[in-house]
C-alpha cells in the first residue's frame, strides 16, 4: 500500500521540472527573436546639425584715397636770436655819458655811451685849420707853377704838405667821432658793461644788443629724415602766446653739414620775422616740417588694423560676408594709418566690430553706415 501510495508525488515533482524549463527555454528564445528583430532592424546615421556663428553688428567706411596728403613730422625746438652784438670801445677815454637803460629797445644809430672829447676838440681845430692853410698854400703853387714863377719841386712839396694835413684832420675826426658809441644794429639793450665816469681802453665790451626782430629757431633733424629737407623750404613754429596757439612760417636758411656724433641728428636753422616779440630767446616751441606730398593716400583708422602673427590684417565687408585682407602699412599720423597695399577704393573696411569676426563670417552692417 505505501508504494502506491508514493508514486503519484514523484509523478507531480517530474511534471513540474518540465513545466519550469519549457518556460526557460521559451523565455531564451523570445529574447534572442527580439535581439535577431533589434539587429535587423536599418540603423539611423548619426545626425550632426552644424549651427552657423551668429552674426556680428559692425561699422564701416568707404575706402576713399586722398588726392594728396602731407607727410609731416614735428619736433621740439628751441628759440635763439637772430643776432648778439658786443659793442666794444675804439677809442680810450672817460664815460660822460649812458643814455640808455638795459632792457630797452634800441634802433639803429642810436647814441649808446658818450666820452669824454675835452682832449680831442683841441686837436681836432688845430688839424682843421693846418688842413685850411695847406690848402690855400697848395692853389696857389698850382698858380705859380703854371705861370712857371716857381719850380716844380715847390708845388710838389706842397701837395705833400696837404696829402699830411688831410691824413692827419681825418684821423682827429675819426676819434672825435668815435667818442659817440653808436648802435650798429637794431635790438634789445641787453647788458651795459661799464659805468659813467669810468675810463675804458680801446677794445672794452661796452654793451651787448640781442636783435630779437628776426629769430632763428633750431631743430635737430633726425638723420633718417634729413634728406627730405633743403634751405627755401617752409615750417611752420607752433607756440603759445598769451594763454593762446600760435602759428608762425619761417625758411629753412641753414642746414649744418655736420651730423652730431652722438645723436646723429642735423642742425636746422629756421628764420622766421617776430615783430610781435611772441618769441624769445630760449623758448622752447613745436616745429612742423613737410617731408614730401604723397598722391592719392589711403589713409584708415589705427584702430581698425589688426597685428597679425606676420603681419597686419583688417576686415572688409563683402556684402553681409567678413573678409579679411593682409595689408602693408606706411606713415602713421596721429590715429591714421596708410595703407600701402591690401585696399581697394570704395571696398567697405570694417572699423567697429572687426576684433568679434572671423573669415567668412556673416555680418549686420550698422544701418547708419549704409
Amino acid at each position: 500500500m505505501k508504494k502506491e501510495i508514493d508514486k503519484p508525488k514523484e509523478n507531480k515533482k517530474a511534471g513540474n521540472w518540465f513545466i519550469r524549463n519549457v518556460i526557460k527555454v521559451i523565455i531564451i528564445f523570445t529574447a534572442i527573436a527580439a535581439l535577431t528583430f533589434i539587429a535587423k532592424m536599418p540603423k539611423k546615421e548619426n545626425e550632426i546639425i552644424e549651427s552657423e556663428p551668429p552674426s556680428v553688428n559692425v561699422k564701416v567706411m568707404n575706402v576713399i584715397p586722398e588726392p594728396e596728403f602731407p607727410d609731416t613730422i614735428k619736433l621740439p625746438a628751441i628759440v635763439e636770436p637772430n643776432k648778439i652784438v658786443t659793442i666794444s670801445a675804439e677809442i680810450d677815454g672817460r664815460i660822460e655819458n649812458i643814455p640808455v637803460t638795459e632792457g630797452s629797445y634800441i634802433k639803429k644809430g642810436d647814441l649808446l655811451i658818450k666820452l669824454r672829447t675835452d682832449l680831442i676838440l683841441p686837436q681836432y681845430k688845430m688839424a682843421e685849420a693846418q688842413l685850411q692853410r695847406d690848402e690855400i698854400e697848395y692853389k696857389r703853387m698850382a698858380n705859380l707853377v703854371k705861370g712857371e714863377a716857381t719850380s716844380q719841386s715847390d708845388f710838389d712839396n706842397a701837395k705833400t704838405e696837404l696829402d699830411i694835413s688831410k691824413a692827419q684832420f681825418e684821423e682827429i675826426k675819426a676819434r672825435l667821432e668815435r667818442a659817440s658809441i653808436i648802435a650798429p644794429a637794431s635790438g634789445v639793450l641787453n647788458k651795459i658793461n661799464v659805468e659813467e665816469g669810468e675810463y675804458i681802453q680801446p677794445g672794452t665790451p661796452v654793451v651787448e644788443i640781442v636783435d630779437n626782430d628776426t629769430v632763428k629757431v633750431v631743430v635737430d633733424i633726425p638723420e633718417r629724415d634729413i634728406s627730405f629737407f633743403s634751405t627755401g623750404k617752409q615750417a611752420e613754429v607752433y607756440t603759445d602766446y598769451k594763454d593762446e596757439e600760435k602759428v608762425l612760417s619761417g625758411t629753412i636758411t641753414f642746414i649744418s653739414a655736420l651730423a652730431d656724433e652722438l645723436t646723429r641728428s642735423t642742425r636746422v636753422e629756421i628764420t622766421l620775422p617776430n615783430e610781435e616779440r611772441c618769441l624769445h630767446s630760449g623758448q622752447i616751441v613745436s616745429v612742423v616740417m613737410t617731408r614730401q606730398i604723397l598722391k592719392d593716400v589711403i589713409m584708415i583708422p589705427l584702430s581698425a588694423v589688426i597685428p597679425m602673427e606676420n603681419g597686419n590684417a583688417v576686415y572688409v565687408a563683402n556684402s553681409s560676408v567678413a573678409k579679411r585682407h593682409e595689408v602693408e602699412i606706411g606713415i602713421i599720423k596721429g590715429d591714421r594709418v596708410q595703407v600701402k597695399s591690401g585696399l581697394q577704393p570704395d571696398e567697405k573696411l570694417i572699423i567697429s566690430g572687426h576684433r568679434l569676426v572671423v573669415p567668412n563670417q556673416n555680418v549686420k552692417i550698422d544701418p547708419e553706415n549704409q
